[in-house]
């Protein structure tokens, strides 16, 4: 085989409750994910040295920083490879937008060269590379619709229970550097938690998306870092309380943000959410919106 192809799928974060700072300047935090249909397309092909890195849209003006380059380089050097590879990224997730694109390009990299070049790398294995590239990494080498972040998020315990159903996102067309949203949450929290009935909440919540009891999930969508987003950028703010008040549907930032979704039970009622928002919204402020109307993903 000398080349492969592979979907790299989103996140939302449908819970996040932030605990104590850490030494390593990481957050302890706790997390329920679920992967989405969106998703960017990656093709790694087998070249004679080296690494190679483009996409169809502007990713980083250092292809060395982009993770998906990192996670390249981290598995070939590991392995002591002679032969290098071409990635070339298809970009359906905006960068910065708190969907866990470049997280998700990077885990499909890590587990595209392992099936490339046959290196039979285990699970555990592909883990420990994805906790070196970043926190959301390990969630999509996972590779499961649903799971609870623990520690930087990372720590991973799969949800067996898999419900389905449809989301509106709003992404505003800027992006918003996680370093400064929890730098700016650290000033404003002055005591960090450390113990909580969080791990009830986050079963209650699950229970709720089994049975698609509507008005109680909602009320246990929760975002830590929302009002930290919402502060930065009021543009955020205004987009949960139309949608709260086109839909009757509470909306939460997603990640460190600054996109926002709400959760549907069928494709019709989102795309008319999309719909009524786009009808009060003028269009030069709207301008620079992406919006996408996506289902949860399955797990392969």
């Amino acid at each position: 085989m000398d080349s492969i192809e592979l979907r790299a799928p989103a996140k939302v974060n449908l819970y996040i409750k932030v605990l104590n700072k850490r030494k390593d300047s990481y957050h302890n935090i706790l997390t329920l994910f679920e992967r989405i249909s969106l998703a960017d397309r990656i093709r790694l092909e087998k070249i004679s040295e080296g690494i190679r890195l483009s996409s169809d849209k502007p990713i980083t003006r250092d292809i060395k920083e982009n993770l998906a380059y990192k996670a390249a380089e981290l598995i070939l050097n590991h392995k002591k490879l002679k032969k290098g590879v071409n990635i070339r990224i298809e970009k359906r997730i905006p960068l910065g937008a708190g969907l866990g694109g470049g997280s998700s390009d990077a885990a499909a990299v890590l587990m595209g060269i392992n099936r490339l070049f046959d290196l039979n790398l285990t699970k555990s294995a592909l883990m420990r590379f994805a906790r070196k590239l970043g926190a959301d990494v390990p969630f999509f080498v996972f590779n499961t619709t649903f799971a609870i972040g623990m520690s930087r998020g990372d720590r991973l315990k799969i949800v067996r229970r898999r419900p389905r159903f449809w989301h509106f996102i709003v992404y505003p067309g800027f992006e918003i550097s996680t370093k400064q949203v929890y730098m700016a949450f650290d000033r404003a929290k002055k005591r960090p938690l450390t113990k909580g009935p969080f791990g009830v909440k986050i079963k209650t919540l699950l229970d709720d998306l089994m049975g698609f009891r509507q008005a109680n999930i909602e009320s246990m969508l929760y975002n830590d870092l929302e009002d930290i987003v919402v502060f930065k950028k009021a543009i955020i703010g205004k987009i949960i309380r139309r949608l709260a008040d086109l839909s009757g549907k509470k909306a939460i930032v997603t990640g460190s943000g600054p996109s926002v979704f709400c959760i549907c039970k069928t494709r019709k009622e989102a795309t008319e959410v999309r719909e009524r928002l786009f009808r009060v919204t003028p269009a030069n402020e709207r301008g620079q919106w992406q919006t996408f109307v996506v289902r949860t993903k399955g797990s392969k």
